[in-house]
């Protein structure tokens, strides 16, 4: 379901004051009593570890990606409501909705819309554990379906956490189908590659930094491949958590669209809140 409707208001500045304000509460955060949380709570915003809840738990996590500023005024932001649910001691599973509210300049006319993307099915498995072993190692299946396309995303990934620091690397592959005309579908795969690193400041606050490159391959050949970097922060009690990552675009490899940039495909900014509650 899209909803669109036109204005003809005049341009403005993307929403980064929303951003910070988010950023300060996260901030405020640490005024809070410190406790330690579950193993299972999200550090990095885009990486994953490979913790899995226990069997029986389960947890409600929000999700809202912000994406700002391209060629022209841009103003995204994908919403993710996810109920996941613990299997066994390795295995997890997850069901997601899936929304998206678009604000953006074309033609010199404001356009708005709202749409209601579709469902996810996530199933996470744990082979080996970031803390007992000398490496964590799971495997993520996720598969997304919605009125006009269907993705299937595979992760292998890897952390590690030793003393106060911890380290995480996420390859992600995806395939998607899109059904753009009638009687034409088109296919896409994607390659990406997640990195985090950080320190934990207290039990409970942590601060590091993610990087994340964002590649695309059609039938034609190489698409485009984007780096982002920048900060992360989260925040965790026993009952909840929160986390918030700041990416900036830093450069196109292949498929600049204007100087060393890709913005026609991807954002000058990416930014993501996430925010859990074991119920």
């Amino acid at each position: 379901m899209t909803i669109n409707f036109t204005t003809t208001a005049p341009r403005r500045a993307a929403p980064v004051t929303r951003l910070l304000a988010i950023g300060l509460l996260l901030a405020g955060g640490v005024l809070l009593p410190a406790a330690r949380a579950a193993a299972t709570e999200r550090r990095f915003g885009y990486v994953y570890g490979s913790g899995v809840l226990i069997p029986g738990d389960v947890e409600l996590e929000s999700w809202t990606t912000a994406r700002l500023g391209r060629s022209t005024f841009y103003d995204r932001f994908d919403e993710r409501l996810e109920l996941e649910v613990g299997l066994t001691e390795r295995l997890q599973t997850a069901f997601y909705l899936n929304f998206a509210g678009l604000a953006e300049d074309r033609m010199g006319v404001r356009v708005h819309e709202f749409e209601l993307e579709g469902v996810s099915s996530e199933w996470k498995l744990k082979l080996l554990d970031p803390v007992a072993d000398p490496i964590g190692l799971a495997l993520y299946w996720e598969l997304s379906a919605g009125p006009t396309e269907v993705e299937l995303e595979a992760k292998v990934i890897l952390d590690r956490r030793f003393g106060r620091f911890l380290a995480a690397l996420n390859v992600v592959g995806a395939y998607e189908l899109e059904f753009a005309e009638v009687g034409v579908l088109e296919g896409e795969a994607e390659l990406e590659i997640d990195a985090g690193f950080g320190v934990f400041i207290t039990p409970a606050l942590f601060a590091g930094l993610e990087l994340r490159n964002h590649n695309a391959i059609s039938a034609d050949g190489w698409e485009y491949s984007v780096l982002f970097l920048g900060p992360t922060f989260s925040f965790a009690q026993p009952t909840w958590w929160m986390s918030l990552s700041l990416m900036p675009q830093v450069g196109a490899i292949a498929g600049a669209t204007e100087g060393p940039f890709n913005l026609a495909d991807h954002e000058r900014l990416e930014a993501r809140l996430l925010f859990g509650i074991h119920l």
